[in-house]
């Protein structure tokens, strides 16, 4: 309560506020003006009628007579207490892809998400059928059923595992993130909008994407990595997150890339520990890298060891359970046959690098592998194979 006792001394009204005939039709030239000056607009009201909107951006004005800023500090208010939360939530990935990934041309996948907050700890599990994840409130746990292998994640957060939907986990953080945003206004490429129908309240919040993007390769990719916009859907009366929706601006159309569809707060206490048929590999042992190469050097090392399986340079490049469990089986005996140029895209720190690689069975498949350097300057494999 304390922490957000300055939040609530500045929200607090000093005056009944009141929009005038004047300010409503100032509200109305300079939606126009923006409307006009930047196509985007157009794509961040979609929906929302220009009669429902009082004002425009940080102080939006509705029937009410509450800022979005002063919703947000409600609705936060009214979930601090939640601790047991189921919540179903569709998402266009791909059932055994991490959970940051999402693809436009993609179906939807079912994820289910049960959180349990006591004693301070944040314990949950997030499941979309061919990938799981899990968390103690101390160490994360993740894994794939079908090859009876996982990760052990320690000192780690949420988000670097879950991405956007680290925010779900505890659904007031998705509202206290937007609001900090609100006053500090330190999301420069953020705007905001407020709405009523019926009994309920729609925050709309447009976001650019984060990143550089002189290579598009990831973008679109994952909701932070795109140009986006966020509905949240709000009960009027007790102030409770009741939806969710994301959707992804691209070619000049909105794409729902995640939706909340069911958020229950009374959920039942849940059994959140990891399977025993699941070897779970701990990542603080990392391979020490390939050093002293170039990030083509180190590609083009780890794709010709997989003709003979040498592992020798595999193993300093890709945690031998992994290696041995998901990409054995269909890279051995493949022979590289080119490499590209090196390049970066998105807001992560990998290098990716394009190859030709003709497998066992004939083949051929083309692909950007994905490295990161160690702290001490090795490459190994994140993905792309």
């Amino acid at each position: 309560m304390e922490d957000y006792k300055e939040i609530r001394e500045l929200l607090t009204p000093r005056r009944d506020i009141k929009a005038s005939d004047e300010l409503r039709q100032k509200v109305r030239m300079a939606i126009d003006r923006k409307r006009k000056n930047r196509r985007l607009k157009g794509w961040v009201f979609g929906g929302i009628s220009l009669s429902a909107v009082a004002a425009v951006l940080l102080l939006v004005f509705i029937p009410s007579g509450m800022s979005a800023k002063e919703i947000l500090s409600q609705a936060i208010e009214a979930m601090r207490n939640c601790e047991n939360i189921e919540m179903v939530v569709d998402v266009r990935t791909r059932p055994v892809e991490n959970f940051r990934y999402i693809g436009l041309d993609d179906e939807f996948v079912t994820h289910h998400i049960d959180i349990e907050a006591s004693d301070s700890l944040l314990s949950w599990r997030v499941d979309k059928g061919e990938r799981v994840a899990m968390s103690d409130g101390r160490d994360i746990y993740t894994w794939i059923p079908s090859v009876k292998l996982g990760l052990h994640l320690s000192n780690t957060e949420n988000e670097n595992v879950l991405g956007y939907m680290a925010n779900l986990l505890v659904p007031r953080r998705i509202l206290e993130a937007e609001l900090q945003n609100c006053i500090s206004n330190s999301n420069s490429n953020a705007e905001y909008t407020v709405s009523k129908s019926g009994s309920e309240i729609i925050l709309t919040v447009y976001a650019a994407p984060q990143g550089s993007f002189d290579d598009p390769y990831l973008l679109n990719s994952s909701i932070s990595e795109s140009e986006n916009v966020r509905r949240y859907v709000i009960d009027a009366n007790s102030k409770e997150l009741k939806s969710a929706t994301v959707s992804v601006i691209s070619g000049g159309r909105e794409v729902d890339v995640l939706k909340v569809l069911s958020i229950n707060y009374d959920s039942h206490s849940h059994n959140l520990s990891c399977p025993d048929e699941i070897k779970f590999v701990d990542t603080e042992n990392q391979p020490v890298g390939l050093e002293g190469l170039s990030a083509e050097e180190a590609a083009s090392a780890v794709l010709n060891a997989f003709t003979d399986w040498d592992e020798a340079i595999l193993d300093r490049a890709i945690i031998h359970e992994v290696s041995d469990a998901a990409y054995r089986e269909q890279f051995s005996g493949a022979k590289l046959i080119s490499i590209g140029r090196s390049f970066t895209s998105g807001s992560g720190h990998s290098t990716f690098v394009p190859y030709t690689l003709k497998l066992r069975n004939g083949t051929v498949q083309r692909h950007n592998i994905a490295l990161q350097q160690t702290d001490s300057g090795g490459w190994i494999v994140v993905g792309g194979l």
